[in-house]
Parts: structure tokens; sequence; C-alpha cells
């Protein structure tokens, strides 16, 4: 019941926005969920007269993929979180899929505090549900027709799994997992960052000298978890090589990157005609001045991917671990300095953008006609009549401010308590042989933090610097700020070494009335 409250309290804010939002990419997680459904045999494709020529098609015989091209970005775009989309559209509008993301999310929220706090009261929770939804980006996302949200449950999880599973009952273990598990799926980037916090987790057992068994067993359920969802990308992608005769590729992100940045050019001036990209020598004119620019610009004189052929799209995805190699070493210092500017400018640009968009433009240009976007937005053909009723309510520089305000709060009140309790004593003697030698919350803390930075290293590095590669996580840093708010409040008469180690176990009765 208290799940289901928060749960409502974060759907509210996409219902006084007016409705769920979409993103540009949204039709084309909608096209991999459309394939998908039908190869398992869940539906059939409903394409209507003006989707027999959607460009974001990947159905093997559909006429974008005469020419194949759509195979060649649509890696990029995870099949599994498309069918989810698919479903929901079909049995529910895009509102249930709003409903489910905030009920994950709020379920989520609720094993963190059952795990590192056992003795927080249901109305604790709901205050911190209410705070979130009221001052973070937390319901912008969960109200999302994107992957982003699972990030942030992905951050969630991983402390949870890596430092006290034994708190929770095994079927919510097993959701956690299974949880996990979709959040691998539905977005590369989250398999980078579990592995991330996947060796940061392990080896902060090992140095606390935890029993091998322990460690070995979680270190087995985190890598299968990992092993999973990179089998179930690799079975989808060789099911569809068999069904199209092509493999789906993700976008050259990394060699855009190079060359946005500006070793990459260096590189090609240095190279060229040869090197290790012959191809990408041809683009050497283009002024390559942003990695969005030279991935998707339409314009010849600035684009260069989708400007492409097939052919030369292919050979420019073959050519590009060759071409980052050679990068690196041609110029290591300055693709490690613009990694790390890209990682702090990306920590720091944290604004709500795209889930606050109206979905009136994609009225303005007959090309989103023939994708699925009229069948994804709900009730899209009111935004013709009257294109301002579509526009988001909250005033968007407003909710920026707030979201700034609060997220600074956060980080100043967390480093002042790191280093006012030593990280919560995780440097102090755990007890030896216990499940549970390092303290939960201490760990936690350490991995959520340490998970929304290498959040911003991998998608500042490997893509770019966009607001809403941040504030899909962002929200978790005042969570942990009111989390550990409410330690110092259980722990304020209790500070000896033995409790600072601990997260204030509680009574059987305190565990019951537990939220949840």
């Amino acid at each position: 019941m208290h799940v289901l409250l928060a749960s409502a309290v974060l759907f509210a804010v996409a219902a006084a926005n007016g409705r769920p939002s979409v993103f540009n990419d949204t039709v084309q997680y909608y096209s991999q969920g459309e394939y998908l459904a039908w190869r398992l045999g869940i539906a059939q494709p409903d394409l209507d007269k003006n989707r027999l020529t959607d460009p974001t098609s990947v159905m093997p015989d559909s006429h974008a993929m005469r020419d194949m091209t759509p195979a060649t970005i649509a890696g990029g775009r995870s099949p599994f979180y498309g069918l989810v989309l698919v479903l929901a559209v079909r049995f529910g509008t895009l509102w249930l899929l709003a409903a489910g993301q905030a009920f994950l999310a709020a379920w989520s929220i609720c094993i963190l505090i059952r795990g590192m706090l056992p003795a927080a009261s249901p109305v604790f929770y709901q205050g911190v549900i209410l705070t979130l939804g009221l001052g973070t980006s937390l319901p912008f996302f969960a109200a999302f027709a994107m992957p982003d949200l699972y990030a942030g449950l992905l951050i969630i999880a991983l402390p949870i799994l890596a430092f006290c599973p034994a708190r929770l009952t095994a079927w919510k273990r097993l959701m956690l997992r299974v949880l996990l598990v979709a959040s691998l799926t539905f977005h590369a980037a989250n398999i980078a960052l579990a592995l991330s916090l996947s060796v940061a987790a392990l080896a902060i057992l090992t140095v606390f000298k935890t029993p091998l068994r322990l460690v070995a067993g979680r270190a087995g359920w985190l890598a299968m978890s990992i092993l999973v969802a990179v089998s179930m990308n690799g079975a989808f992608g060789a099911i569809y090589r068999a069904d199209a005769g092509v493999a789906q590729r993700t976008p050259p992100f990394l060699m855009a990157r190079l060359l946005a940045d500006g070793p990459g050019r260096d590189y090609l001036a240095s190279a060229c005609p040869g090197g290790a990209s012959p191809t990408l020598c041809r683009f050497m004119n283009r002024p390559a001045a942003s990695e969005d620019e030279i991935l998707w610009s339409n314009d010849p004189s600035k684009g260069i991917f989708s400007t492409s052929t097939y052919e030369i799209r292919t050979r420019l995805r073959d050519e590009e671990p060759a071409f980052v190699s050679a990068v690196v070493v041609h110029d290591p210092a300055a693709v490690i300095t613009r990694i790390l500017q890209n990682g702090l400018q990306q920590l720091m640009t944290f604004y709500v953008a795209e889930p606050m968009s109206s979905p009136a433009r994609f009225l303005k240009l007959a090309w989103w006609d023939r994708t699925a976007i009229q069948r994804i937005v709900p009730d899209l053909q009111s935004c013709a009549a009257v294109p301002k009723s579509c526009d988001v309510r909250a005033n968007p520089l407003f909710v920026a401010i707030v979201h700034i305000v609060v997220v600074m709060a956060a980080w100043i009140f967390i480093v002042w308590s790191v280093v006012k309790t030593r990280c919560f004593d995780l440097f102090a003697r755990a007890r030896p042989g216990g499940s549970e030698p390092v303290p939960p919350f201490a760990g936690a803390v350490v991995l959520i933090v340490m998970g929304v930075i290498v959040n911003a290293m991998i998608c500042g590095a490997v893509s770019g610097v966009f607001a809403r590669y941040q504030a899909r996580v962002i929200w978790l840093i005042p969570l942990l700020a009111l989390l550990i708010a409410d330690w110092f409040r259980q722990n304020r008469r209790v500070p000896s070494a033995d409790a600072m180690a601990s997260s204030g176990p509680a009574s059987a009765a305190s565990i019951a009335s537990s939220p949840g």
C-alpha cells in the first residue's frame, strides 16, 4: 500500500503536466519492440497506410530495410525496452508505461530504505517520495518513454545486492535481480556502469576481509546478471541477422566523440589519405563541430554519418576500433584531458530538457507521420488544433532552479556527512566473519555517489554532454542526502563505533512497520 501511494505521487507529476513525454528516439525503440513482438508471436505489426514506408522500421521486409539503413543505428536502441513500450501502448496507452515506471521507482526506493535503514518509518518513506517528486528530476523520467530511468534504478539495486541481500526476502531479491537484468538490457551504457560498480563493490568486500564464500556468491550473482543481459542482446542480434540478412549496428559514437573533441581531427590531418580510417578522410572538409552534427545532421556540408549510404556507414563503423586506437596512441594526453573535461561538464549538466518538450513538434514535419509517433503519444492530434495545449504546464526555468538548489544542497550535506563520520566508519574495523562485514549503509553511500560520477564519465566520454544523461540519475543525490539525515536521527544517541558501523538494526516490530 505504501508503494502504491508513493508511485501515485510520482505519477501525479506526469498527470499534472498533461501527458507522458517522448523523445525523438522513442519511435526507434518502438520499431525495435515491434519487430521483437512479431518475432515472439506476441503481436503482429500494426502497419497502417502511413507507416508502410516508416523510415524507422526494422521489419526485414519493410520499405526502409530495402537499403538496410535502419540497421546501421538500430543496435543503439534496445528491443527489450521497445517491447515494453509496444505492449504498454497497445494495451493501455503511454499512461500505462508511465504508471509502471513510477511504480518501479517507488518500489526500488522502498527496497533501498528497507535494506539500508531497516528502522525507517513509512512516514519517512512517503516524505522521501514527496521530496523527490516535488524537488528532483525523478518524476519527469518516470513518465518519459525512454530507458533513462533504469540507470538510476540500477545504481539503487547494486549496493543492496552487494552489501545486504540477506535483509530482503527471497522473492524481493529475485525481483531486484530481474530489475537489474532488465536495466542492463535496456541500454548498453548501463552494462559499463554495472561493471564499474560491481568491481568497486567486490573490492570493498575484499578489503574488509569478507569471507571468500560471501564474496564469491555475490560476485557470482552480479556476474550472472551481466552475463544474462549480454546473452539476451547477443541472442536477439543473431536472430535478427538470420531474419534480415544483416546485423544491427550502433553508430560510431566514439569516432564522433574524438572528432568533435579535436584529437580525432588532429590525427586525420597527420594520417590522411591513409591511416586507420581512409573512409573518414573523405570528410576532412566537414566542420565536425559536435558529435550530434557528425552523426545526425542531414546537411551534406556538415553531417557525416546520416548523409552517407549504407556501405559508407558500415565502413565507418568497421574502421572505428582502429581509428580510436590510433587517435589514443597519437595523442593520449589530449584524449584523456578531453575525457575528464567532458565527464566533469556532464556531472554539472543535469537540468530537465527533453522530458519537458512539447509533442507538438512532431506535427511540424511530414516525416513523423510515417513513424509510430501518432500511435505512441496519447491524443497527439489535439496538439494540431491548439499547439500550446500540449506544452508542459510546469515552468522549465523554475523547475531547473529548484532542481539545482536541491541537488547542490544535497551534495554539500553529503560531503559534510562523509567527512564527519569518516564515510560512516566504512574504514573502521568490521565485524569479522559476519554476514555483513561491510556496513551496508556506508557501502551504499560509496556506490551511489560513485554511480552518479561514473555515469557522467561514461556518457560524457562516449556520447556527448547532454543534460538528459545526468538528469536521469541526479535525483539519487537528494535521495542519498535524505537517507543520511535519517541515519543521523537514528544514531544521534548511539555514538559508539559499533553503532556507527551498523545501519541501525531494528526489532521485528520495526521491520514490520518499515515502508512497503
